[in-house]
């Protein structure tokens, strides 16, 4: 396998504290830059799961990306990455999500993307009249690619968004806006489409900004942006839960235009449920425990948005796959918990090293067995089908889904 380019830290856009993100040109690409920044953020809840991230210097100015390719010379599909965290913690420049291993062995350009956060990256001011200023640096992103991404060895008219939870939703939303023709897919992994405390339209979003503006006592626009982080925190703390900033949906949602990936883990609610209980760590039981909350949690928030996201494509004539992954690691007592897709598709060793859900696992057999989910990934990007064994959606049989099974056993 040869080496891969990686270009980290490049700026896609700029943007005023809660205005619109608007595209900039490619100014240099150096691939001795060191990784940018994330966004500002409070802890995340999932390091129990995930383990600790990469302590990067966090800005407000944070609208960067990078690129990983096999080479600056060709034209390869291209998979632009939008991370996961509940819209309030993460960031694309983590090494978590490290796309060497996706690009080289693959033969396609991955770019990872960090955009706004939080009450940064989702209060409207008054008289805002745009999407989420989130949702407008993720769409000046794909823009971004779409315009210089050929310097970097991809296609620009064969785009193909991937992302997980939060970014799969991201997803969700920025095709409800309306994306150009270069966006030819869409994965949408472990995204809550259906979860109906987050689905806002404009007037929700003004009513959560009003409401947050009055709790900070101050300017929203001029205070610092350790005092929003704390409010933000007081905020969640009054409304009793974590999932409260998420991007506006359109009045009229664009039709899909393009074929999707939708799916899910297991036991993709399993870590919440956890969490919800005042626990950090999972006992044997708790899978018999949990059983009945995690099919009801499954069912309400994410299965009922997938058959809804892959009914509205093949609605419009495109193909359409959903899944189950359970790809458990023995010993580590998680399951197929949610995030356990991620280190099969990106980052390495050293990255997820540290992660209490892949504990005592051999690196070399996750690596192996993550392939086939990496190899169907770029099938997708490349030929628009993500292998022949896969069972394409059907309306009339909305219970179509294709099994992904195995397990990374310990060393």
């Amino acid at each position: 396998m040869g080496d891969c380019l990686a270009f980290r830290g490049i700026r896609y856009a700029e943007a005023e504290r809660f205005g619109p993100a608007h595209v900039v040109p490619l100014r240099d690409a150096d691939p001795r830059r060191p990784r940018g920044p994330m966004p500002p953020q409070s802890p995340s809840r999932f390091d129990i799961l995930m383990g600790a991230p990469a302590p990067l210097r966090q800005a407000e100015d944070c609208q960067v990306l990078s690129v990983y390719t096999p080479s600056q010379v060709g034209k390869r599909p291209v998979l632009v990455w939008f991370h996961g965290g509940a819209f309030i913690t993460g960031g694309g420049e983590l090494p978590w999500y490290d796309g060497q291993l996706l690009a080289v062995e693959q033969d396609v350009v991955v770019v990872t993307v960090t955009a706004r956060l939080g009450v940064l990256g989702h209060l409207l001011t008054d008289g805002a009249d745009h999407p989420s200023p989130a949702t407008t640096d993720h769409m000046a992103a794909v823009e971004w690619v779409h315009r210089h991404i050929g310097e970097f060895g991809g296609d620009p008219d064969n785009v193909t968004l991937f992302g997980q939870s939060a970014g799969g939703f991201a997803i969700d939303v920025m095709m409800r806006w309306g994306l150009g023709p270069h966006v030819k897919g869409a994965i949408l992994q472990s995204a809550f489409l259906s979860q109906s405390d987050i689905i806002y339209h404009r007037s929700d979003v003004e009513r959560l900004s009003v409401d947050f503006s009055r709790l900070l006592a101050s300017d929203v626009r001029s205070a610092t942006v350790d005092r929003l982080l704390e409010a933000q925190g007081e905020y969640a703390r009054q409304a009793g839960r974590t999932e409260i900033w998420a991007p506006i949906r359109p009045a009229q949602s664009a039709p899909i235009g393009i074929p999707v990936i939708a799916g899910r883990t297991q036991h993709d609610a399993f870590p919440f449920l956890l969490i919800g209980s005042g626990r950090s760590a999972p006992d044997p039981g708790d899978f018999g425990r949990f059983g009945t909350a995690m099919d009801q949690m499954h069912a309400s928030q994410i299965d009922e948005g997938n058959r809804q996201l892959a009914a509205r494509a093949t609605a419009h004539a495109q193909n359409a796959w959903l899944y189950e992954l359970d790809w458990h690691v023995d010993r580590a007592g998680w399951g197929s918990p949610h995030c356990i897709d991620l280190p099969f598709l990106l980052g390495d060793h050293q990255a997820w090293k540290a992660a209490p859900m892949l504990r005592g696992v051999h690196w070399a057999a996750l690596e192996r067995q993550g392939r086939s989910l990496r190899t169907a990934w770029a099938s997708f990007a490349r030929e628009r089908m993500p292998g022949n064994d896969w069972v394409p959606f059907d309306p009339d049989s909305p219970q179509c889904i294709t099994r992904l099974e195995g397990a990374c056993r310990a060393a």
